[in-house]
């Protein structure tokens, strides 16, 4: 069963080009899409492609193909971008935004600031990506209270944000340990994977 999504919101200063004739710039409308992340097939779709960790991501999840089609069908819809919002310290926020513009997709790492802009912080396209945090403060930020993601969901879903750097010696038992976390069997060759592809990325 796919996930529904929504309200529409926007996020000021996060822009796209109007339809229909996409020659004007304008907020884009995004889709508040949190509940994703409690489905297998979500992470199956985020670890293999915003995190490069295929084949091994979909061997982690007991996942009938249906449902992992349908749920690529929901992030990579062209006309409803998904966003899933994670809290970080006191009203700032972090939206990670499925940008589906054809020839131009990418997944959107999003900072809101009132009274200015948003800020695009860390983005992942289809050739690279760039970067915006330190180990340590990936794990300061994935420890951070949340009434709506687990320690483990905020660690990976912000794991694309990590600058090329070097990690600390448990790094991958703490990745580990976040993937147990999300339900992931194969933990042990999906970690790996996962630093892997980032390190490649990052050089």
């Amino acid at each position: 069963m796919a996930p529904t999504i929504g309200p529409a919101f926007t996020i000021p200063g996060y822009t796209t080009m109007a339809p229909p004739d996409y020659d004007i710039e304008c907020d884009a409308t995004v889709y508040a899409a949190d509940g994703v992340v409690g489905y297998p097939a979500f992470w199956w779709h985020y670890l293999s492609g915003p995190l490069g960790a295929y084949p091994q991501s979909e061997t982690a999840f007991e996942v009938p193909a249906a449902d992992y089609h349908a749920m690529a069908a929901v992030l990579d819809d062209p006309e409803r971008w998904p966003v899933i919002s994670v809290r970080l310290d006191g009203d700032t926020w972090l939206r990670i935004v499925y940008r589906n513009i054809e020839d131009g997709a990418g997944l959107d790492f999003v900072e809101p600031r009132p009274g200015r802009p948003a800020e695009v912080v860390t983005s992942v396209e289809g050739h690279g990506f760039t970067s915006a945090m330190t180990w340590a403060e990936l794990l300061a930020a994935a420890a951070l209270p949340d009434e709506q993601l687990t320690w483990a969901q905020r660690l990976i879903l912000m794991l694309p944000m990590l600058g090329p750097q070097e990690l600390s010696e448990d790094a991958e038992e703490i990745v580990r340990r976040a993937l147990e976390g999300i339900g992931a069997r194969n933990r042990s060759a999906l970690a790996a994977a996962l630093l892997d592809a980032l390190d490649w990325r990052t050089h």
